[in-house]
């Protein structure tokens, strides 16, 4: 119980409502706090009543005296405050220079030029060894399609196009033995499924020769010389005359089968040899055809892989190569160009709001060192009234209770206090700094749109530089003169 108790005391007590001042060091003489602790009133009638002090006393009384000290390191306490705080206050406004970060803004144009010539210059190596790697290969292809007399540029497929190539190829296989299963299929004991494999097979060295000869050979007659043009006609006649041997023997091997002979391969190529011509009827005429036309479609496919001209492909998809490696490496350059110029325009807007911040920061500083020195004047004030306050309660209460004996004379005057050395408060040098960066500042903001011309400036001058290099012409070496070369030089 007697704990609640001390608690509710406590909660419905009545709160201290003395104001203080913003500083935890510059709270005021509380008066009636002083009465009370010093028992002020008490001691006056005390001393009244003994006649104290004398009439002729030129000393304070005892609770005066106190009074004083009491007052004096008020006084003291609210000096050695606005001594540390001004102290603080200086040092805030020695580092809240917006200087450096104006000087950054105002150099940022040069700060971007010399960033972008060291990149460029880390990476101007690896861009001179793919230019002039690029540079032969124009060289060697301007040379190729001047030597064979090309007119036209190299036709052949992307990626894209040789999967689909591809994909067209083996479907061939696997529709071709399909087709030619149904035929074999009554003369293998395994029936459909059997003759498929022997369908598959068949189809897979129908279709891979036929392809093989369209890719190597059949080209070769689009050749400019006469030895290569004749290689290609050989080629061709060989794709023909294997795409009727083969047609012819697959059909040879279904009569063998469909026969029930005992040894249908061996049987097959002995009437092939003998009678080659000779079938026994419409299906195996039907098998002959869908080879034959399954393998011609395959050497069509041979031949699409790549441009008709032999060579032509291989060499323009090398220079196309060659060309993409440094325009790509190109186009990483500009990017981390771009990179570093959004970084400095970005840095550049970054270092005005933080000089814009700092002056704000300074010019408050300025104004709460005034304030320093306001409120120092004001705290002072307040203790010579506080003391003035407690000294009448004191000589009044005396007086009261002297019993008519006459007052002191010094009662009639306020003790005089030891003087306090005040602290120099001076923002005149302040102000001028804060003007002086407030003008830097006004100047940076008048130049911004002329420091991001200037960047994007520079940025095109590098890479302006940049890419004459990347298509500057190597000595001696040929510019093809067709479309595909007028391109790679754009």
């Amino acid at each position: 119980m007697a704990l609640s108790g001390r608690f509710w005391s406590w909660l419905t007590s009545a709160r201290d409502r003395t104001p203080r001042k913003a500083h935890p060091d510059l709270h005021p003489l509380d008066v009636e706090s002083l009465t009370r602790e010093l028992d002020l009133l008490a001691q006056a009638r005390r001393l009244g009543a003994a006649g104290l002090p004398h009439a002729d006393a030129r000393t304070l009384a005892g609770p005066e005296a106190v009074l004083v000290q009491r007052v004096e390191k008020a006084r003291q306490d609210y000096v050695d405050w606005a001594v540390l705080r001004l102290g603080i206050l200086d040092q805030d406004i020695a580092r809240q220079g917006a200087a450096l970060a104006l000087h950054r803004a105002r150099e940022a144009d040069r700060e971007f030029e010399r960033e972008a010539v060291a990149l460029l210059a880390e990476r101007e190596s690896l861009l001179r060894e793919l230019r002039d790697a690029a540079t032969r290969r124009r060289a060697e292809l301007a040379a190729f399609v001047a030597r064979n007399r090309l007119a036209r540029d190299a036709d052949y497929p992307g990626p894209a196009g040789r999967m689909l190539l591809a994909g067209l190829l083996v479907l061939m296989v696997v529709v071709e033995g399909l087709a030619n299963a149904f035929f074999f299929a009554a003369g293998v004991e395994s029936g459909l499924l059997g003759g498929f494999v022997y369908a598959a097979l068949f189809a897979a060295i129908n279709v891979a020769l036929a392809y093989v000869l369209g890719k190597y050979g059949v080209r070769e007659l689009a050749h400019v010389k006469p030895a290569r043009k004749a290689l290609g006609a050989a080629a061709l006649a060989l794709a023909a005359a294997a795409m009727v041997a083969i047609g012819l023997g697959i059909a040879h091997v279904r009569d063998a089968l469909t026969a029930q002979l005992p040894d249908a391969t061996d049987a097959a190529l002995r009437t092939l040899l003998a009678h080659p011509f000779t079938l026994s009827g419409v299906p195996s005429w039907a098998l002959f055809v869908i080879s034959v036309l399954f393998a011609a479609f395959a050497l069509v496919d041979g031949l699409k892989t790549d441009d008709p001209y032999p060579g032509y492909g291989r060499i323009a998809r090398r220079t196309r190569l060659a060309a993409d490696d440094h325009d790509t490496e190109l186009e990483d350059v500009r990017a981390r160009l771009e990179e570093a110029k959004a970084a400095r325009l970005e840095a550049l807007d970054l270092d005005l709001r933080r000089a814009q911040a700092a002056l704000a920061v300074l010019e408050s500083l300025i104004a709460d060192k005034r304030a320093t020195g306001t409120r120092l004047a004001h705290a002072l004030r307040d203790a010579d009234n506080a003391l003035d306050a407690l000294l009448r309660r004191f000589r009044t209460e005396n007086e009261l209770h002297r019993g008519g004996a006459p007052r002191p004379a010094y009662f009639d005057a306020a003790p005089e206090l030891r003087p306090l050395p005040l602290p120099e408060i001076d923002t005149r040098e302040d102000e001028a700094t804060l003007a002086a960066q407030r003008a830097l500042l006004a100047a940076a903001l008048s130049e911004v749109q002329g420091l991001r011309a200037r960047i994007q400036a520079a940025f095109e001058r590098q890479f302006a530089r940049l890419a004459t290099g990347a298509h500057a012409q190597a000595p001696g070496a040929a510019r093809p003169s067709t479309p595909l070369a007028a391109r790679e030089a754009a």
